[in-house]
């Protein structure tokens, strides 16, 4: 997978918004890291589950799994959809 650049939906900008100040550090970072390397051991990325077109894919923001990110890719720029715990996330992408 190539990623060249990030954009966001509106959704995952009002998620940011609403995040504590660490997990705000924590999801710039792994942003960050997932243009660096599309696929990031640490990041532990990997599809939702279920049937969803566009596929949609999730890492990990914080080290203990508690937070994490939903994108789906287009082309090669990746639009971040969601932000959220890890059972919200589970919940709705």
């Amino acid at each position: 997978m190539q990623i060249n650049g990030i954009d966001a939906k509106e959704s995952f900008q009002k998620d940011f918004k609403k995040a504590p100040a660490n997990v705000q550090e924590a999801a710039t970072k792994a942003i960050d890291d997932l243009l660096k390397n599309p696929q990031p051991n640490k990041l532990r990325l990997h599809s939702l589950s279920g049937c969803f077109n566009p596929k949609i894919l999730k890492i990990d923001v914080m080290p203990n799994k508690s937070w994490q990110i939903t994108f789906e890719m287009d082309g090669s720029t990746a639009i971040l959809r969601r932000l959220g715990t890890h059972k919200t996330i589970d919940r709705r992408p």
